[in-house]
């Protein structure tokens, strides 16, 4: 998982992806635009993840990789609840 966030003109461009990675490179598979800058929120990813789920069925998530942008409680909650396992980088403070 992962965001990018630039600008085009006055326009922002923000897009939330999924991607799958194969033979070390990782495609983009799904993707939404957020209506606005900065991070996305858990809501936004959990969308994200269902309709990754929806298409190509919940046994196809291996691990889900992101970075620390990626963190929150309500987030790793409904990851364990769901039963997909995650890998998502932290800062050290938090440990």
């Amino acid at each position: 998982m992962d965001r990018t966030n630039w600008k085009w003109g006055k326009r922002d461009i923000n897009i939330l992806m999924l991607a799958i990675v194969y033979r070390g490179i990782a495609i983009p598979i799904v993707w939404t635009l957020l209506n606005k800058r900065g991070n996305s929120d858990t809501k936004e990813r959990i969308a994200l993840i269902q309709r990754f789920i929806s298409i190509f069925g919940k046994d196809r998530i291996v691990n889900v990789f992101a970075d620390r942008e990626f963190i929150g409680e309500k987030w790793f909650t409904w990851l364990i609840e769901n039963d997909i396992n995650f890998c998502i980088r932290v800062k050290k403070t938090l440990l």
